[in-house]
């Protein structure tokens, strides 16, 4: 099969389930990929030949004016003649059998230019694409213009992301759900896991408000002051991102700089040797103040992969993979009361089979691709 796939920007850490996608799908067929921008110094670790740049670029002023249409939700416009004439040139010279955009928003730099489509399209939305975004009339609008128009099956990632498009007024009568895909041969416990020196609480996630560390600073402060030998207990965070220097500073202040460790920005094979050392995963995901929400968070699939008990919040799709009392524990969004209790609770918990056995059920990346290359074909 011939697979145009679009992604706006290639490719950062945050985006390495799309790139796992990506190279899982190129094993079996022929992927072109397009992007508007190659991030510097991506080479090194999204390495991928068959790549088309198209620029993406507008005059300072009609930059402006798009922008103060779309802020106002007035009119969305993506449209731009130099991509419209380049893509159409490289769909007509590749002939896609099927063309697959990331994100919602994103893709609409696809549709927006693209001529009629000789082939079906998906559209895969993430996150924010299908929950800040929907409070934009006109962006509603612009979708469902094209929903109606061309041959477009939307992918959601969990069930609430679907109620919320619904809700929101999208046209989802061909829309299916796909859940992410982990590599459960990668991320897999030991047979014989080594006794940690300290009982150790683990976050990997970028650093944003979504993510919530700062309630996961706070009921750890509180759940130091509920145990005897605080001593024993550490708290990792790994990652980078916007808030980063916030929440070491707010570590600080909760007087937390001797029992939290903050790794900085990590890569994929980085993720493993820390699962390794951890006990719990934890994953505080909340509704930011612009009202974006997460998917279901990768992180969390690849820690159950490992056999880690987890807590988390009721949030967007994580109770569609974390099942409160089974798999660990979950609590309402910025409760750290309730937090710092779980955080208690779950002292006792051992390693879960149970939690990888439904990671390879319904969340590994073989089934992902599998349920994937269905929807290409019931695209047709």
């Amino acid at each position: 099969m011939k697979i145009l796939v679009f992604v706006e920007n290639f490719m950062g850490p945050t985006l390495l389930f799309i790139y796992n996608e990506i190279m899982e799908l190129a094993k079996t067929n022929d992927v072109l990929l397009v992007t508007t921008n190659r991030i510097k110094g991506s080479e090194k670790d999204f390495p991928f030949e068959k790549l088309t740049i198209i620029p993406f670029t507008q005059n300072r002023v009609t930059r402006k004016i798009n922008w103060l249409l779309e802020k106002n939700d007035i009119l969305l416009n993506r449209k731009n003649h130099a991509f419209k004439h380049k893509l159409n040139e490289v769909i007509t010279t590749f002939k896609p059998d099927i063309i697959h955009g990331h994100f919602g928003y994103e893709s609409l730099i696809l549709l927006e230019n693209i001529d009629s489509p000789p082939c079906p399209i998906v559209v895969s939305f993430h996150g924010y694409d299908a929950s800040e975004m929907l409070l934009r009339k006109c962006y509603v609008k612009k979708l469902n213009y094209y929903f109606n128009r061309f041959n477009i099956t939307p992918i959601y990632v969990s069930n609430y992301m679907r109620k919320d498009m619904e809700n929101a007024g999208l046209n989802l009568k061909k829309a299916r759900l796909l859940y992410y895909g982990t590599n459960t041969d990668y991320f897999k416990p030991e047979e014989n896991p080594e006794q940690h020196k300290k009982f150790t609480f683990l976050q990997i996630s970028s650093f944003n408000e979504k993510k919530g560390h700062t309630y996961t600073l706070q009921a750890f402060r509180k759940f130091l002051n509920l145990v005897e030998d605080k001593t024993h207990y550490k708290l990792i965070l790994a990652g980078g991102g916007q808030t980063l220097e916030q929440t070491k500073n707010e570590t600080n202040r909760l007087e937390l700089s001797n029992f939290v460790e903050f790794t900085g920005v990590i890569t994929y094979k980085e993720t493993y040797p820390l699962l390794k050392q951890a006990d719990v995963f934890v994953h505080h995901s909340i509704t930011s103040a612009t009202g974006m929400k997460e998917g279901i968070p990768n992180a969390i699939m690849e820690a159950m992969a490992m056999e880690l008990p987890v807590i988390s919040t009721w949030h967007a799709g994580i109770p569609e993979l974390v099942e409160d009392g089974v798999n660990g524990y979950l609590i309402e969004e910025r409760n750290v009361e309730a937090y710092a209790k779980r955080m208690l609770d779950i002292l006792h918990w051992k390693r879960i089979p149970a939690n990888r056995f439904k990671i390879i059920e319904k969340f590994s990346i073989e089934s992902h691709y599998k349920e994937l290359t269905n929807i290409y074909l019931n695209s047709k």
